[in-house]
This record gives C-alpha cells, sequence and structure tokens, in this order.
C-alpha cells in the first residue's frame, strides 16, 4: 500500500460540509491508514504526534469539500482515499462518498440503496447514515442496518455484492459499524423487535452464522423498580425500548483463541467468532440499554459501558456462561466519564 503523508485526516463530515485537516505522521517510512471505526485497532489509538490544537475555516486546514445530505458516520482513510456515507434527511436514497486525501476532490458519489419506507421518527437524533464503513485494499464495506449492507470496488465503484434480508425495527435510525477478521464480516442488529448479530463471508456477503440475542427480561419489571409511575404510558410510547442499542463489537484474543466481545441493549455477550457460539455474558444493571461504546481489551481484560446507566464494567474474559457475579474486576458509575476519558490515553 502506497504510503499515507498523513496518518489520520480529521474529518468534519456534517450535512453540508466536510473540514479535512493535515495531521503529520510520527515516522514517515510507515505505512498508516485509519479503516474502520475508531482506528485500525479499534481502540481510537494513532501514532501521530505534534497534532494541532488550534483550528478555524483558515488555521491548519489543507482543504474543505462538500458533502450533500446528512450523515453521522466517521471518514476512513486508506491510501489516497477518504471514504464516508451519507443519507437524504428522509432515509430515501442512501450513498457512499470518495473524496481525493491530497485535494479534498471527489472521486465517487455513488448511490447505493433507494428506500421505499424509511424510518422517520425522532428524527432530531440520529441519520440514516451513521454506521461507520470499514475499508481495505480494493474494497470498502458499507453498511446502513437494516436498510441494507454492500461491498464496492474502490477504484471503480462498482457493487460486488450487497445484503437487504437482515432486518430489525432500530426505532431511532442504525448506528453499529461493520468489523473485520479474517475472512468475515460482523454486522449487528440491536432493534425493538429482534437482537442478532451476523457473521457474513467478506467475500461473497454469504451468511456463515446469525446467532439471536437471548435475552429474559421484563421492561414493566425495570420500569417499576427505576420508579416510573407511569408505566403503561412510557410502554406505549416506547415500546420495547429496553431492547434497542447502537454498540459495535470488538475482536480480542485472550490465551491465544480470540473472542467476538458484543454489547447489546441489556447484556455484553462474548461470542465464538468461527461458529457464534455463546462463550460468556454480563448483564447490564438497570436502565443498561441504549448502549454505544465499543469495548477496550488492554490488560487481558475488557471495558465497557452500559449506556443509560452510565456505568463502567471491567470483566476478566476468562469465565464462561453468565459471568455477572463471578468474572466483573471492578466497576464504577461515579466519574464514569473522567476514567473513561482516563483509559482511552493510558489504554
Amino acid at each position: 500500500m502506497k504510503r499515507i503523508p498523513t496518518t489520520i485526516l480529521t474529518l468534519i463530515s456534517v450535512s453540508v460540509f466536510a473540514l479535512a485537516c493535515a495531521l503529520y505522521a510520527q515516522n514517515a517510512t510507515t505505512e498508516n491508514y485509519w479503516n474502520q471505526f475508531r482506528g485500525p485497532n479499534g481502540d481510537g489509538k494513532a501514532i501521530a504526534t505534534d497534532l494541532p490544537m488550534q483550528f478555524s475555516e483558515t488555521e491548519n486546514v489543507r482543504w474543505k469539500t462538500p458533502i450533500h445530505d446528512k450523515g453521522y458516520s466517521s471518514p476512513v482513510v486508506w491510501d489516497d482515499q477518504i471514504w464516508m456515507t451519507t443519507a437524504r434527511e428522509d432515509g430515501r436514497e442512501l450513498f457512499a462518498i470518495c473524496v481525493d486525501l491530497e485535494s479534498g476532490n471527489t472521486l465517487h458519489d455513488i448511490k447505493v440503496f433507494d428506500v421505499a419506507e424509511p424510518q422517520l421518527e425522532h428524527g432530531d437524533l440520529n441519520s440514516h447514515a451513521s454506521p461507520t464503513p470499514i475499508v481495505e485494499k480494493g474494497r470498502i464495506y458499507v453498511h446502513y442496518g437494516t436498510y441494507g449492507t454492500a461491498c464496492l470496488d474502490t477504484k471503480t465503484g462498482d457493487k460486488l455484492w450487497e445484503r437487504r434480508d437482515l432486518n430489525c425495527d432500530h426505532r431511532v435510525r442504525p448506528a453499529s459499524s461493520p468489523i473485520i477478521d479474517a475472512d468475515t464480516l460482523f454486522l449487528t442488529f440491536d432493534g425493538v423487535d429482534v437482537q442478532f448479530i451476523a457473521a457474513l463471508d467478506r467475500n461473497t456477503g454469504d451468511t456463515l452464522w446469525l446467532q439471536h440475542r437471548k435475552v429474559d427480561s421484563n421492561f414493566e419489571d425495570v420500569l417499576k423498580a427505576k420508579g416510573v409511575k407511569d408505566i403503561e404510558e412510557t410502554k406505549k410510547e416506547k415500546p420495547n425500548d429496553n431492547r434497542k442499542s447502537y454498540a459495535t463489537p470488538t475482536i480480542i484474543t485472550f490465551q491465544g483463541k480470540k473472542q467476538l466481545v458484543s454489547p447489546a441493549a441489556e447484556v455484553t455477550i462474548s461470542y465464538d467468532p468461527k461458529t457464534g457460539d455463546e462463550l460468556w455474558r454480563v448483564r447490564h444493571e438497570g436502565w443498561g440499554w441504549n448502549v454505544a461504546c465499543r469495548p477496550i481489551f488492554a490488560h487481558n481484560l475488557v471495558y465497557f459501558t452500559t449506556g443509560v446507566e452510565k456505568l463502567l464494567l471491567v470483566v476478566d474474559p476468562s469465565g464462561r456462561g453468565d459471568v455477572t457475579d463471578s468474572h466483573i474486576v471492578w466497576r464504577n458509575r461515579k466519574g464514569a466519564l473522567k476514567y473513561r476519558r482516563h483509559l482511552s490515553s493510558t489504554i
């Protein structure tokens, strides 16, 4: 792969423009890329140093390129290409856009899918193009949750395969990003109706395995425990709201074996990435849904948060079955955001 002269391109992608800032590489001889959500290892780490701390419309800006419509996905970089997704605000057309890293010129503007009946509720909370793509040499995998997933040729923009039969009711649109390990592409679907994780062949899009979340919980019991008075009205306004989630899983290697650690709405589950068999799970406490953060693995421990409950958990991944009462090393709720910032800078 040709060396990228900037290790990371900080790209602020909103409905009307993309802002590109030059961040210089730590080692000019190292080949670098930013290929997925939170970077090459999924942990937000970068080797760039001496990064600019001040930005304006002109300061430390190399170029600006308008990006049409609305997408909350993060940009990904491979070689001399930057890719991102966007969508019409009404969700009826979904796009993948590629711009040149050096010039900001648009190389591809591809309509990937038409959507006949997009979800329109709570339009201020999310976009129809929030999952971050994953890119590699010659291919990019774009994912729009229930609307569809596609593999595109990065040179021609041609669609190599697509899947539109993996569906759920996201309620406020999708956000979980795809990840890849070896020849497998993993997709997460946590809707208010169904919740599952799917493993696809990255070359063909064929299903290798599909595992439904097996979670027994009662929304009414949780509402009662939290002191909600008008339970019936809450259930009517937000039916099965305790089921939906938005997290991206992480592949870890522990004691020589891989695990797919996948946070869902009410549990975080570790799967065997080859078979989809469940290895262990941790039940979330209280309002443990709307989970969005990607887990981090360090010091042979898994660190993750539990969404609305604002609980940070650290788990020993050696267990099997329900390890809620046996393998949580420590937990913290007070100042969890402070701890999360500290962890992100140290692990």
